[in-house]
């Protein structure tokens, strides 16, 4: 098992290191270690890369990996961690003359506790099953008619500084 203890950086964040990857991955030496974005929170963690290597994350408590951080980067190897797409809700206000759905969507999606994005207008938060959707319609049954509502797949990166841990 290979263990590792802490990050060297971030493809996005670094151009040294996406000049890395992109030069490992032109010789297909990089391999992904692929998690859920609720694993990235987890400080211990023991996976298979998409190669086959046994690695074992062992990082200091508070310690959050994020898409693109790289743990391994010599001449040999690159690993990099790759969140894994989940279900998401997007949800656009299409109109609203009265603030009072506004606060009642945000009362709905804060009262679930659910971390959010919010990108062009549009509200993004995660679910777990499709049939969450139905909840949420009903739950804004008195604004639904002003929203829309659609189901996706994305790797779903909460907004710095409104993120919320799900229950």
């Amino acid at each position: 098992m290979l263990t590792i203890t802490y990050v060297k950086g971030n493809i996005f964040d670094s151009k040294k290191l996406m000049t890395k990857f992109k030069q490992m991955e032109s010789k297909k030496r990089c391999e992904r270690l692929k998690i859920t974005r609720l694993e990235l929170e987890r400080s211990r963690i023991r996976k298979k890369t998409d190669f086959g290597t046994d690695v074992g994350l062992i990082l200091d408590s508070g310690t959050r990996l994020y898409h693109g951080d790289v743990i391994v980067s010599n001449t040999n190897k690159f690993i990099m961690i790759e969140q894994l797409p989940e279900k998401v809700i997007s949800i656009r206000i299409k109109k609203l003359k009265n603030p009072t759905g506004l606060i009642t969507l945000g009362h709905i999606i804060g009262n679930r506790h659910k971390p959010i994005v919010i990108n062009n207008d549009i509200l993004y938060f995660p679910i777990q099953a499709y049939s969450e959707v139905e909840v949420f319609k009903k739950l804004l049954l008195d604004v639904v008619t002003n929203l829309d509502l659609e189901v996706g797949e994305q790797i779903f990166q909460p907004q710095h500084g409104i993120y919320m841990h799900e229950h």
